[in-house]
C-alpha cells in the first residue's frame, strides 16, 4: 500500500481515538464516584469493567460513524 499523508492521518486518528477511550469524561467520573462511593450496592470490579467497556464501545461507535460519513462523501 502506498504511503500517503491521508493514510498517515488515519493511523494517527485511530491511535487518538483508542487513547481517548481510556480517558473517562467528567460525567463518567461523576457517575463512577456516585456508584462507588455514594451507592456501593454493586461490586467495584463490575462497575469499573462496565465503565471501560462503555468507553471502548463509544470509541468504536465514533470510528464507525466517521467511516460511514466518509463513505457517503465519496
Amino acid at each position: 500500500m502506498e504511503q500517503t499523508e491521508r493514510n498517515e492521518s488515519r493511523r494517527d486518528n485511530r491511535r487518538l481515538i483508542r487513547m481517548a477511550a481510556l480517558v473517562p469524561s467528567v460525567p463518567e467520573i461523576r457517575y463512577l464516584l456516585a456508584r462507588l462511593v455514594i451507592h456501593p450496592r454493586i461490586q467495584k470490579p463490575f462497575i469499573m469493567t462496565w465503565s471501560l467497556w462503555r468507553r471502548q464501545h463509544q470509541a468504536a461507535a465514533t470510528v464507525s460513524h466517521y467511516k460511514q460519513h466518509v463513505k457517503t462523501q465519496l
